[in-house]
This record gives structure tokens, sequence and C-alpha cells, in this order.
């Protein structure tokens, strides 16, 4: 019994100091995508300059037709960036591999309602991720520099993921809605930094 008892002690060693070794490495990570782009990240109050185009992610819809507050604050900020003379053109990047899901096909009705030409903005409705995005952006759509626009939470991997496609770029915040759901967008954030990371190592 006190053999089994030992191993068993050697075993919990062995989970928590790898626990720990895990835990420590993902933070890292995150220090290292946050940090590396800490300087591109702005409030819309902040941003200066003028680039190729504004990338809008998307991130959900409702009824194939009602964007999401969290879209609803991207593509506001978007709008706001385009009258200030940001850029010249809007790619609107999302999700549309079902028909009854039309991401940008929502967004960008939302923009033509708000008085944006059709003549400036772009979709990309095969946008399924932050790194194929920015991927697409840059080989598809010749972006070359960008504005970025979404949330804090998620902007710092979205310049990471940019830069690493070629892309010189800022990021700015979209603001207006607070989210109960946002620790849960927090914490899915802090692996999809892990992720994208080692993506970037090797794309």
């Amino acid at each position: 019994m006190s053999r089994i008892k030992t191993i068993a002690k050697k075993l919990i060693k062995i989970i928590i100091l790898t626990a720990i070794i895990i835990a420590v490495f993902t933070a890292v990570i995150n220090a290292v995508v946050i940090l590396s782009t800490r300087s591109a990240v702005k409030d819309y109050e902040d941003f200066e300059g003028h680039y190729d185009c504004i990338i809008v992610l998307g991130c959900g819809i409702v009824d194939n037709s009602i964007p999401t507050d969290l879209m609803v604050d991207r593509l506001d900020t978007a709008i706001r960036l385009y009258e200030s003379g940001a850029a010249d053109r809007i790619l609107l990047s999302g999700d549309h591999r079902v028909d009854d899901y039309n991401e940008v096909a929502v967004m960008k009705t939302y923009m033509l309602e708000h008085g944006i030409s059709e003549d400036v903005i772009f979709v990309d409705d095969l946008g399924l991720s932050t790194s194929e995005t920015m991927e697409r952006a840059a080989r598809l759509y010749d972006v070359r520099d960008a504005v970025i626009v979404t949330q804090k939470y998620h902007l710092s991997r979205a310049v990471y993921l940019a830069r690493n496609y070629g892309i010189d770029c800022v990021g700015v915040i979209a603001t207006g809605h607070t989210f109960v759901a946002q620790p849960y967008y927090s914490a899915r954030e802090y692996l999809a930094r892990v992720k994208d990371f080692f993506l970037c190592l090797v794309f």
C-alpha cells in the first residue's frame, strides 16, 4: 500500500508541475502578443493617419438579418473612421458558409443604411477566423496597410496576425456596449492567442 501511495504522490507532483509549466507558458505567450502590439492598439480619439483599408471583423448575427451588439460596435466605429478619412475602402470579413447565415451581407446592409457608399465596400465571405481574414486580406484583397476594428480584448491578436501576413496596421477599439459575457470572451481569447502564436511560427 505504501508503494502505491508513493507512486500516487509522485504522479500528483508531476501533474501539478505540468499544470504550472503550462500555465506559465501560456501566460508568457499572451504577454508576448499583447506587449508586442500594445503601441498599435488605439482608442478612437487617439487614432491618426491614413491607411489603405479599414478591416471589420465579423462576430455574429441574429436571424440572418440583425447584427449582434458586438458587431454593431465594430461597424459604428468603422463608419466613424471612414467618415473621418482614415481610409478609402472598407473590407468586411465574416462567415457565409451556408445560405441562412451570411454575416457579411448583414454587415454590408448596415453600412449602406448608415450612408456608406457601396463603391468603397468590399466583402470577404470566407473570413472564418481572424487568421483567415488577415491572410485573405493580404493575398486576395492586396491590403498592405490597414486599420483593424474590433473589441479591445481581440485587438492584440488581430494586429499580431495581420503583421504576420505582411500588413502594416493599427487597431482601433470598438466601443459602445457592455457585455455580461465578457469574462467568457476574454478567457476564450487567452487560449486563442496561444493557438495563433504557434500558427504564426508556421505560416
